[in-house]
């Protein structure tokens, strides 16, 4: 019994010890020299609201981007109001600015295909308040801060300067799709000749599309036809790549390449694993690209995506983010902007999700600046901004990186917020 309680003692000592050592606050002198730097190369932002008309303070970003392609905007994560309104700001900034005409979402290639035909030509009758859900997950239309933008985008269909939407996922992501989809995909093989009693697997499931991507729900519904129901996909995207090669018929082509893509992914690896973002993120690669070199060739490309996305360099050993692609082939022709946050204020008043004590959100908060700018490319090597540091930029997680390697420039907004939903999803 004596041997069991001195062990206990010597564990809680030990702990103690560890706690000590690894937990230690951040030396003054280290934080100061952060904080120095920090307040030498951070650019103020007057304000992230999409409707603040001077733009004085975004014309940093003329001499940034200059000779820019495609610009990489992450967020940390999907629910951030305050990062949503920023880059709405930004995004008209520099559509009216600096000639950026595409805007291309980590959504489907074909729902956000369709959303953007909708804006054009309305021949679907979708109401203007729900026209994003044709082609964009909830968070990115159905919200406050959202809305301005998405009304933007239709306002400049009827302009000599449109802005193209457009996505590079693979994944079914349209929820005003969802009733629509069969018929779309049946009206269209109908028109092109294509015979749907050919394809008896498909057909019978063209109505759980969305279900199907559930691996579970797959295995219940198929019943042992799912390698049958993969096989006929393939055959449909190869009937559509013998008619002409009109845009529309390019895009249907790539849906069923993106749909037995989706449903590979998800009935092969646990949703959110590391293998999963690997084939997925190379897969957007692979749209992303195309769309880059093909569909919108010598153009500027926004690209909106969660900041992970946006990485430059491999995340872990089985994980190349789709930022490494973009970086590898475009070089300094892309840019990627990562957005990082003190907090966030919750429900009432408080703030919430704040920061280990490490992190270099702490040294932000110190500058007493709501929002900044810092492009982190041209601040020189010896600068500590330009070696490992502790951050909370990848979906608030502390970790210690050279981040200075994973993207180009940080957008600071010190309190975050949450989204406002519009109704209820």
């Amino acid at each position: 019994m004596k041997k069991i309680l001195y062990a206990f003692i010597i564990s809680v000592i030990a702990a103690f010890v560890l706690n000590k050592l690894v937990f230690r606050d951040v030396p003054q002198k280290e934080r100061q020299k952060f904080l120095t730097e920090v307040q030498l190369y951070k650019h103020p932002i007057k304000s992230v609201s999409p409707d603040y008309q001077d733009n004085s303070d975004l014309k940093v970003l003329d001499s940034v981007l200059k000779g820019n392609r495609v610009l990489m905007l992450g967020e940390n994560t999907h629910y951030d109001g305050a990062t949503s309104q920023a880059k709405s700001r930004l995004i008209r900034y520099l559509h009216e600015n600096l000639n950026y005409n595409v805007v291309l979402y980590e959504a489907g290639q074909y729902d956000t295909w369709v959303m953007n035909e909708e804006m054009k030509t309305h021949r679907m009758k979708v109401p203007a308040d729900s026209i994003g859900g044709l082609g964009l997950f909830w968070f990115w239309w159905q919200t406050k801060e959202s809305m301005p933008l998405i009304n933007y985008y239709q306002k400049t269909k009827t302009s000599p300067n449109p802005i193209e939407i457009g996505g590079f996922d693979i994944q079914l992501t349209g929820s005003h799709l969802f009733k629509k989809r069969a018929k779309l995909l049946k009206d269209f093989l109908s028109k092109n000749k294509i015979n749907l009693n050919s394809f008896p697997v498909f057909s019978k499931n063209m109505d759980n599309l969305e279900y199907l991507t559930f691996k579970s729900t797959a295995d219940k519904i198929l019943q042992g036809n799912k390698k049958k129901f993969l096989l006929e996909i393939s055959q449909l995207e190869q009937a559509v790549l013998q008619l002409e090669k009109t845009p529309e018929n390019t895009i249907y082509a790539q849906y069923f390449h993106d749909m037995r893509d989706t449903f590979n992914k998800s009935w092969k690896y646990e949703p959110q694993s590391l293998p999963s973002m690997q084939l997925r993120d190379s897969l957007m690669a692979r749209n992303l690209i195309h769309q880059i070199d093909s569909v919108y060739k010598d153009q500027k490309i926004i690209v909106w995506c969660a900041n992970i996305h946006t990485f430059t360099e491999k995340y872990e050993k089985v994980y190349v983010p789709l930022g490494t692609y973009i970086k590898n082939k475009y070089g300094k022709a892309s840019y990627m902007i990562d957005f990082s946050s003190y907090g966030k204020r919750g429900d009432h008043g408080n703030i919430t999700n704040k920061p280990g004590k490490f992190a270099i959100e702490n040294v932000f908060h110190e500058t007493k600046t709501p929002y900044f700018f810092m492009n982190l490319r041209d601040i020189p090597k010896s600068s500590p901004l330009k070696k490992e540091f502790v951050s909370t930029i990848n979906q608030g997680i502390d970790q210690k990186k050279i981040w200075s390697r994973s993207f180009d420039g940080i957008f600071y907004i010190d309190i975050n917020t949450k989204l406002t939903p519009l109704q209820k999803k």
